[in-house]
C-alpha cells in the first residue's frame, strides 16, 4: 500500500494531474464530497432525484409535512425563503453528500455521496432551491 501511494505521488509530480474522474462516479469517490465550482445544476433533472432520495422525509414539495417516526424533529421547511437564504450551496452539497451529521444536523439523514454523482447533487441543489426561489 505504501508503495502504491508513493507511485501515485511520483506520477502526479512527473506527469501532472491525472484525468478528471468519470462523470458517472459517485461524488464520494470522485471528489470526496468536496463542494467546488458552480453548485447549481439543472433543477428539472433534480426533481426525480429528490423524489427518489429526499421526498420521504422532506416531502415532495420540500415542506416537510410528513410524519417521520424515527425523527425527534422533522426536517425544516425548504420552501421558507428566509431559512433557505441562511444555507449556502456548499452547506447543501455537504449535507446531501455526507449526511446531516456532517453539517451539524440530524444524524438520521444519510449521506448520499456513495450513490449520487457530483452532477446529480448539483441538480438536486437546484431543485431544492426552486422550492424557495433562493
Amino acid at each position: 500500500m505504501k508503495r502504491l501511494k508513493h507511485f501515485m505521488l511520483m506520477a502526479l509530480l512527473c506527469l501532472g494531474p491525472l484525468a478528471a474522474p468519470a462523470a458517472d462516479e459517485p461524488a464520494l469517490t470522485a471528489n470526496n464530497c468536496a463542494p467546488t465550482g458552480d453548485l447549481r445544476g439543472d433543477a428539472q433533472a433534480g426533481q426525480d432525484i429528490h423524489l427518489e432520495y429526499c421526498a420521504e422525509c422532506h416531502g415532495y414539495d420540500g415542506k416537510a409535512e410528513v410524519i417521520v417516526m424515527h425523527m425527534d424533529e422533522p426536517p425544516r421547511d425548504q420552501t421558507d425563503a428566509g431559512y433557505m437564504q441562511t444555507l449556502n450551496d456548499q452547506f447543501l452539497y455537504l449535507a446531501i453528500c455526507s449526511g446531516g451529521q456532517a453539517v451539524g444536523r440530524s444524524l438520521v439523514m444519510p449521506g448520499w455521496g456513495d450513490m449520487l454523482t457530483h452532477a446529480e447533487i448539483r441538480d438536486l441543489i437546484a431543485w431544492i432551491r426552486s422550492f424557495s426561489g433562493t
